[in-house]
């Protein structure tokens, strides 16, 4: 049992790498960065579906597809480029034209996140049923060699996300001689971004509130009367 935990560790550790060696100001401008670009990417992504909608009606014959993880295939982008050259109305041309260079920017905007993350050590990619604080307590105790107690004193001072989404990624960062911690949580594999999580469920969380209160109140009410 030893040796299987002892080369579990030595795992986990060729996998995050050495966290240290980059100052915890320029890893959270790193990530931040990375939740940034990703966001402009959704962003993107969301008004180019808009967009091949309307090119879609306007050429049936001429399906235009988009995935948001993969982009617009070779294909896709010759049959765009044919369009364009075809197209006389100056608004479609122009709308057709807007597709192929926002689907290039979300090029551009996925290869600047994939060179961000290179130069950082590996996240841990959120599996189904994972826990943000478990992550962390488990990282500083098998990678970093903290105990138990110390490792979730350190994680407990920092902000941490409830709703985890598979594929998500969990950035970890631990400087020892400063003892210092941090975390962070970006959109990774996943589909959707951690932010647009948190406002969505607190969307739901406040209707919910927002219906209690008005069935109280008419609840009252009704007593009253």
């Amino acid at each position: 049992m030893k040796v299987f935990r002892s080369l579990l560790s030595v795992a986990m550790l060729l996998f995050f790498g050495c966290s240290s060696e980059v100052s915890y100001e320029d890893f959270k401008s790193a990530v931040d960065d990375i939740n940034s670009k990703q966001r402009d990417i959704f962003e993107k992504s969301n008004e180019v579906s808009k967009i091949i909608r309307q090119v879609n009606q306007r050429f049936p014959d001429q399906k235009i597809t988009f995935d948001t993880a993969l982009g617009l295939s070779s294909a896709q982008e010759e049959k765009l480029v044919e369009l364009i050259k075809q197209e006389k109305d100056v608004t479609y041309k122009g709308m057709l034209q807007e597709l192929l260079n926002s689907e290039k920017e979300i090029f551009d905007l996925k290869e600047e996140v994939a060179d961000i993350q290179s130069r950082l050590p590996k996240p841990y990619v959120v599996q189904k049923g994972d826990q943000h604080r478990k992550v962390c307590v488990n990282y500083l105790k098998d990678v970093e060699g903290l105990d138990e107690k110390a490792a979730k004193e350190l994680v407990d001072r920092v902000a941490l996300i409830d709703e985890m989404i598979p594929g998500f990624y969990i950035w970890l960062y631990y400087n020892k001689d400063t003892n210092v911690f941090g975390t962070f949580v970006t959109q990774g594999e996943a589909k959707v971004n951690p932010n647009r999580v948190r406002y969505s469920i607190r969307k739901e969380k406040l209707q919910e509130a927002y219906e209690k209160g008005m069935k109280a109140a008419q609840d009252s009410s009704a007593e009253q009367n």
